[in-house]
């Protein structure tokens, strides 16, 4: 269109400003934004599209002008626009293109005056007003601008534009238009709207002749967050790969395409001291003023932190307080690996005065999480030895699990306290094979003095800790227990355990009497302890010591005892509470109670349930030998044959067996004179797997959604489910749920 001698701009004008940027091909269509932007009321004339370098803000801006029957004027800003008059003046010549503006504007900004701009704005906003078309004036690249006046020639631009004129501004800054926002006539496209959905990620892998399985396209939105550019680069990367997914899955930011561009586009544009901040500052995870300027030994990360979230420099706030960050997590990577190429030894101190300054806010996780990346093994093998039995309390056994595995037995074997804390714990969830790596790591360390848990030495700990696990058979333990009593005095914490392990190998081998003495001192010193596991172990071994000898009366007051202490300690899911449960079982069911001899016995299986296969050999098989006897007094043959099957199974494990296979023959006797062959469903003969898909019925989750969870097919969930229905005899999910809480298969 020709525009009249008065529309000249006062300056030489870059002709490519103002022309909107050519589609480069292999770009996919950004369908669900442009829907959004198209969809913008008429009542909004500022839209801010904002996100960080890479995220696609220009390229859907000019897809959005391509796509929409609106007329487009487009001003691509850079620092030169500081100069408001400038701006103007581009601005001016982008609308005119459009429809010829009245010539004042141009002759406005021809005069020599400071504040010409203010003069041709005034002209302009009346010109607009007199349009008849609906427009787009876009801004690119705003974040060029560093001056004020500029900056507030667009706020007063945008302020009188006329209803369906719209300013659409991309930027890589977060932009303060507060005076807009509180009217309700701007509206932001962010991180969120611009990162790239599941199928537009699906979209360009298969573009690009990568396939796109649902693994490979999961995973690559996850490790990128959905950031259009990494995507895009990560598919660059993966597309030559046997395995696309496999290769997602070990991108990192470190990856040659995702160093050079961050080099390239986000750090050469940075000062010196921005970048040293970032280096520093990558592998902390999570950000917060105080904790930077720990690690920096500086002041001021909170206004840098704030100022690096306003830039989008891919520092994403976690509050609305401004007062925790993250970097993306690609970003992150690529930090670091610049910070380990540029400051060799610099990553380890950072995340040892990161668990320094999380231990002194009592941040205990954090603390011990950074002692571990750091490579600090030794103080991490004390931070959570000395707070272990906290986590376990909060039922966090599986972060004390990753924690030692990242250990390893090395790290074990350096700190064997903590050896032997680990196999304490580990033990008492019924994981044999961890506890005896960790009792191993004991055995290979050296430690001078008492250990922190009050044994008295080193060899003490690991002598009681082999009796109580009796892992080499009843033989051994009986050596280990004997050995355990005379490291440790009676004054010890630890000598009721060691009495404990003694007087049930005693009557593992038979030797009754003497066994009866040893556990009533287990039960009467150990009954204080914290927990009481000791006491509860002893008085369950008397208990059923009691009904061997047909003294029920002492087998009721030991297996009542032994419940109470249980409860009142709030260790029911311990591995030798078993013991106490059933010692009440096999008590309540020779008085007749099916009632109580059932919940015992159900919860002794939960229990079970909750614990690896792999489970402590003499202890296993005296719980199934217990059970067995116990379901024959309630005449339930089918469950008991189940139990006396699963000791045999146990007792393969042990080396020596003292009495215990005896004991099962004096059970499988029983089988022929009381016609244990009666095949009646049993509630109580629900298999391993059975009674996992038990433990979840309760919840919302679907038959498919419990296979997912149990890693198992929803097909062989709905078989399990008809298998526990019939020994059940329940018709509905909702009634087998009610029957395995009322016999302790589930909890209340």
């Amino acid at each position: 269109m020709m525009r009249n001698r008065h529309s000249e701009p006062p300056f030489a004008v870059v002709e490519a400003k103002i022309q909107r940027p050519v589609h480069r091909e292999g770009l996919i269509a950004r369908t669900r934004l442009l829907e959004a932007l198209a969809a913008t009321p008429e009542r909004i004339t500022l839209i801010l599209v904002t996100a960080p370098a890479g995220y696609g803000k220009t390229i859907a801006l000019s897809q959005w002008a391509t796509e929409d029957t609106r007329e487009f004027a487009w001003v691509t800003v850079d620092e030169a626009d500081g100069d408001p008059v400038r701006l103007a003046g581009h601005v001016a010549l982008a609308l005119d293109r459009i429809q010829p503006l009245d010539p004042a504007v141009f002759r406005a900004l021809a005069v020599g005056e400071g504040s010409r701009h203010l003069t041709a704005l005034g002209h302009l906003l009346m010109s607009l007003r007199n349009w008849n078309r609906r427009a787009v004036l876009v801004l690119d690249d705003v974040h060029e601008l560093r001056d004020v006046g500029a900056m507030n020639f667009i706020r007063v631009l945008a302020a009188g534009l006329p209803a369906g004129f719209h300013v659409a501004i991309g930027s890589r800054l977060r932009l303060g238009f507060g005076r807009l926002r509180s009217e309700d006539r701007c509206v932001e496209f962010g991180v969120e709207s611009l990162a790239f959905t599941t199928e537009e990620v699906r979209a360009i892998l298969t573009r690009a002749g990568v396939d796109a399985s649902d693994d490979t396209v999961g995973t690559l939105v996850q490790r990128t967050e959905g950031w259009p550019a990494g995507v895009y680069l990560a598919t660059r990367a993966i597309r030559t790969a046997s395995d696309p997914a496999v290769a997602a899955r070990r991108l990192t930011g470190d990856d040659p395409y995702i160093v050079d561009y961050f080099r390239e586009e986000f750090l050469v544009h940075e000062s010196p001291d921005t970048v040293q901040f970032l280096l520093r500052t990558a592998p902390l995870g999570q950000m917060s003023g105080a904790l930077c300027d720990h690690v920096l030994g500086g002041r001021g990360s909170a206004v840098r932190l704030a100022e690096a979230a306003r830039r989008n420099l891919f520092v994403v706030p976690l509050d609305r307080r401004g007062e925790w960050y993250r970097y993306h997590s690609l970003v992150a990577e690529m930090l670091r690996s610049e910070l380990r190429r540029r400051e060799p030894g610099e990553e380890s101190r950072v995340h040892r005065r990161a668990a320094d300054w999380y231990e002194q806010q009592g941040q205990l996780e954090n603390a011990i999480e950074h002692r571990l990346t750091g490579g600090d093994t030794l103080a991490a093998a004390r931070l959570i030895n000395r707070h272990a039995p906290d986590f376990v309390a909060a039922g966090r056994l599986q972060t004390i699990r990753r924690w030692l595995e990242a250990l390893g037995e090395d790290g074990l074997a350096s700190y064997p306290p903590l050896a032997i804390t680990a196999a304490w714990t580990l033990a008492l969830i019924g994981d044999m094979p961890g506890a005896q790596r960790c009792l191993h790591a004991a055995e290979r360390g050296s430690f001078d003095g008492p250990l922190p848990d009050g044994s008295s030495s080193l060899a003490s700990a690991v002598t009681v800790l082999r009796a109580s696990l009796g892992a080499l058979g009843v033989d051994q333990m009986l050596l280990d227990a004997q050995a355990a009593t005379k490291y440790e005095p009676p004054g010890s914490p630890w000598f009721p355990a060691a009495m404990a392990a003694l007087g049930i190998a005693h009557a593992l081998k038979g030797a009754a009497d003497v066994a009866v003495k040893e556990l009533g001192l287990a039960a009467r010193l150990g009954a204080e302890g914290r927990p009481p596991t000791a006491a509860v172990g002893a008085l369950a071994e008397l208990s059923l010591l009691a009904a061997d000898r047909d003294d029920w009366p002492g087998a009721e007051d030991k297996a009542g005892q032994a419940v109470n202490l249980i409860e009142t300690a709030g260790i029911e899911e311990h591995l030798f509470s078993i013991l106490g449960y059933v010692a009440a079982a096999r008590v309540a069911a020779h008085q007749g109670n099916q009632v109580a001899a059932r919940r015992y016995a159900g919860t002794v299986l939960r229990i079970n349930t909750t614990l690896l296969p792999a489970v402590i050999p003499w202890l296993s098989t005296q719980v199934a030998i217990t059970l067995a006897e116990t379901f024959l007094e309630l005449g339930d043959f089918v469950a008991a044959r189940f139990q006396a099957e699963e000791a045999g199974r146990q007792l393969d494990g042990l080396l020596t067996e003292g009495t215990l296979r005896q004991q099962l023959s004096r059970v499988l006797a029983r089988f022929v004179t009381d016609g244990g062959q009666v095949p009646v469903p049993s509630a109580m003969a629900l298999t391993r797997a059975e009674m996992r898909v038990l433990q979840l019925l309760p919840t919302h989750l679907s038959l498919g959604q419990i296979g997912a969870e149990l890693y198992i097919s929803r097909n062989t969930v709905k078989a399990h489910l008809v298998s526990i229905r019939r020994k059940l005899q329940c018709s509905s999910r909702n009634d087998v749920v009610a029957r395995g809480r009322d016999l302790g298969l589930l909890r209340p």
